[in-house]
Order: C-alpha cells, then sequence, then structure tokens
C-alpha cells in the first residue's frame, strides 16, 4: 500500500447498524454495500460518540469530544481556532475535499451556502449547511452565495453524480487526496424512488422484540404523520436508494483506477429509532441509535474480515493520519484502528464513552447509561443476551462487578474530559 493512499470517506447521515444485513438485518436490501463489506474490514460494534448531527462532525473533525470541542447541540459552528483534521491533511500535502451536508456553520440551520471561513480548512467545497426537508429540491454551493446549483431528481442520485465528477477532479491532481462525501439520506422525512420504495409493499417490517407498531411519527414542519410500518417502509426505501448510489460511487472509483491507491471508508453519524421502543429520532443511548456501521476498505484489499474491535467517533481522525501518515495532535482523543482495518487483533477490554442528553459508557457486551448528564446510573443493559434492551439489569446483584467497572470508566472520564466545562442547555433539534 503508498504511504500516503488517497482517503474517500463517505459518511450517511442517520443509519443505524441495526438495519444493515452487514449487522444481520437480512430483510433490507443492500447488495453494494454488502459486496464492499466482503472484501473490507467490518467493525461489529462502532458506536457514535454524540449521536446526533452537528456534535457527531464536531467529534469527526476534531478527533475530540463534545465537552472539549464545545459542539455539543446542532446548530453550533466548528470553532475557527481548533485545528481540524483537513488542517492536518493540508499541512501534510493532501487535497482536501469536502461535497455534501456540511451542519457546522451554525445558525441557521437551513439549505443555504457556507462561507470559505467555516468550511473548516477544506479546501475545496461543494455542500450546503442543512436541512433539505425535500429531497427532490435540494440545492448545493461552490464558492458563490447567490449561485446555487440544483439538484435535480432525488438529491442521493444528484450527489452522487456530483461526487463522481469531483474525483475525476481530484484524481488528475498532484497530491494524494481525502474527499468526505456527507449524503443526508436516509435522514427522515424520506421520499425514496418508486422502484425502492416498492421493495418493501406488503411486508412485516416490525420484526425486533422492541419494535413498536402503534408508534406513530408525526413532523407537521416535515408534512410527515404516518405509522411505524409506513416509516420504516420510506426509510429502507432510501436505504436501499443509497445502497445503489454507493455502488455507483465505487464502480466510478474503479473506472478511474483509483482502487489500488484509495483507503474507502464507509459510516454513518448515528442511528435511528424506526419505531423501536416506541420512538423515533437520535440522540438517544439506545443501540438503534448509537450503534452506527464502520466498514473500512484498504487500497487494493479483496479480501474482507470482521472485528470485534469496539470503535468510536473520536478513533476515527487518529485512524485516518495514520493511514496518511500524519502524527495526531495531542489534543486528540480515541485511538488509531489501522491495526484492527489490517487484521490485528481487537482490544477485548475497551470501553468506549458518548454523551449528548445523557452519558453512557459501552464495552463489547454491556452498556451503563446515566440520568441526564450527571454521573447516576439509569440503565445497564447486557447487548449480547439483550440487544433489544428489554431488560433493565441495573439492581441485579449479578451485575454488580460489571456495573461498578463501568462507573469507575465512566467517572474517570468525566473528571477529565466534562468536570469544569460550563454547562450548556442541550436542546435535540433534528
Amino acid at each position: 500500500m503508498a504511504s500516503r493512499p488517497n482517503i474517500l470517506f463517505v459518511l450517511v447521515d442517520q443509519l443505524g447498524a441495526r438495519w444493515l444485513p452487514t449487522h444481520g438485518r437480512a430483510q433490507v436490501s443492500t447488495p453494494h454495500l454488502e459486496s464492499f463489506a466482503a472484501e473490507s474490514a467490518v467493525f461489529e460494534r462502532a458506536i457514535s460518540t454524540s449521536p446526533v448531527c452537528t456534535p457527531y462532525r464536531g467529534c469527526l473533525l476534531s478527533g475530540m469530544y463534545p465537552s472539549q470541542t464545545g459542539i455539543r447541540r446542532n446548530g453550533q459552528a466548528f470553532p475557527n481556532d481548533l485545528p481540524s483534521l483537513a488542517d492536518h491533511l493540508n499541512a501534510a500535502g493532501y487535497a482536501t475535499h469536502y461535497v455534501g451536508k456540511w451542519h457546522l456553520s451554525g445558525a441557521p440551520q437551513e439549505n443555504r451556502w457556507v462561507p470559505p471561513e467555516q468550511r473548516a480548512g477544506f479546501q475545496q467545497f461543494i455542500g450546503w449547511e442543512s436541512h433539505h426537508v425535500d429531497h427532490h429540491a435540494g440545492l448545493i454551493w461552490r464558492d458563490d452565495p447567490n449561485d446555487p446549483i440544483e439538484m435535480r431528481g432525488h438529491e442521493t442520485d444528484a450527489l452522487t453524480d456530483i461526487a463522481l465528477r469531483q474525483l475525476a477532479l481530484a484524481a488528475r491532481g498532484a497530491k494524494p487526496f481525502f474527499m468526505l462525501l456527507s449524503y443526508q439520506a436516509p435522514h427522515p422525512p424520506c421520499s425514496p424512488p418508486r422502484e425502492f420504495l416498492d421493495l418493501y409493499r406488503g411486508q412485516n417490517l416490525l420484526t425486533e422484540a422492541n419494535a413498536d407498531a402503534a408508534a406513530w411519527y408525526d413532523m407537521p414542519r416535515w408534512n410527515a404523520n404516518y405509522d411505524s410500518a409506513t416509516f420504516r417502509q420510506l426509510y429502507f426505501g432510501e436505504i436501499s436508494q443509497l445502497d445503489a448510489a454507493f455502488g455507483r460511487l465505487l464502480s466510478g472509483l474503479d473506472e478511474l483506477g483509483l482502487r489500488e491507491n484509495t483507503l474507502v471508508l464507509f459510516t454513518s453519524d448515528h442511528g435511528e429509532m424506526a419505531g423501536a421502543h416506541g420512538l423515533f429520532g437520535k440522540g438517544l443511548m439506545y443501540e438503534e441509535s448509537l450503534h452506527v456501521p464502520l466498514i473500512a476498505r484498504t487500497p487494493g484489499q479483496v479480501s474482507g474480515h470482521r472485528t470485534t474491535q469496539l470503535a468510536a467517533t473520536v478513533d476515527l481522525m487518529p485512524t485516518l493520519l495514520d493511514f496518511a501518515s500524519v502524527d495526531g495532535p495531542q489534543a486528540a482523543e480515541g485511538i488509531s484502528l489501522r491495526a484492527q482495518i489490517e487484521g490485528g487483533p481487537a482490544d477485548a477490554a475497551r470501553t468506549v464513552m458518548s454523551e449528548f442528553h445523557n452519558y453512557c459508557a459501552t464495552t463489547q457486551c454491556w452498556k451503563l447509561i446515566t440520568e441526564g448528564r450527571t454521573l447516576l446510573p439509569a440503565a445497564l443493559h447486557n447487548i449480547a443476551d439483550d440487544p433489544c434492551e428489554l431488560e433493565n439489569r441495573l439492581h441485579d446483584p449479578d451485575c454488580a462487578g460489571i456495573q461498578s467497572a463501568l462507573q469507575s470508566a465512566l467517572t474517570d472520564w468525566h473528571k477529565r474530559v466534562v468536570a469544569g466545562v460550563a454547562a450548556d442547555p442541550i436542546e435535540l433539534t433534528s
């Protein structure tokens, strides 16, 4: 593998690992993602450090926790004085490109232009701030706020066309490139083309033990009002459409002759409850919201493997910089996952932390969730035995040891990362 490979980082919005065949949901059709997984490293448990759009993106680009970056809710901007992933790669001689949804330039949270000084150092930028509520009426901008580009058809397909053109330009450059392609799909409200919607007509889509058929999705400002079965038909349809787009992207990469020198990562910022526990959306510490896909293919890789290495958002920056042969900043959290991507052993004893409305300490099999942003324990779940999180083991004497260990790890993390940080009201906005 080249010492400084190209990197294509594909970030999708609101796709929980639970809804993918790569993680056991055979009902959802994603043939291209499955083929990609078969020749890649698949992380069986990757955890969002903050399962909501803007805080996640702050973690991704800084390698730090929301309490450290100050980006703890949607609608906040990436600080200009905080070195970003793009800044580090720029300094190392990479050409950095961003394509798609940004959601890091502050208010207003809407489909609008992102000024250059709010692009966290990316050299080439074609995107929009946030919120294409109508996926058939999206706009995207380059450098002129008065010259939006209409994204014709469904935005997933239009954005893929733009990304393929940008890849072709990047491939002709003299420098290795890093491209972060950020899809809004399958973020609700979902409106997949009929061919993908029809894949799920007449099926029972509410098969898990925690699925609530009576749950109702009601978002008046998005003209969305339907039951959980309809929600899942629309959501799964958008996942399948996204899969087809990802297939086109991979084919384009091959046609450009980039496969042998490009690292490709596929992941999501957070999941979607989709009626589980009677809930919709994200920002929660349930598996549907917290557990995301993370699949990585190294240059020229053709044989895949699965790893039990527990991964977190704060690991992504160290991992990418490791592959780019760039020393990471001392302030960054997390670890490089390069060894596990390349087939090395997993650290079975690892614990990772997440924060938003609550704090959460997660191991490969267990999860401790706090009561709000306090250290008081609210729930203890054994994910291995109870993947739908139906049983709270908090007061089970047989679990006292694991609860104590998780509480201790969480307390130590909180003392180092959160204590002393000024209080900030946390709002869950979509």
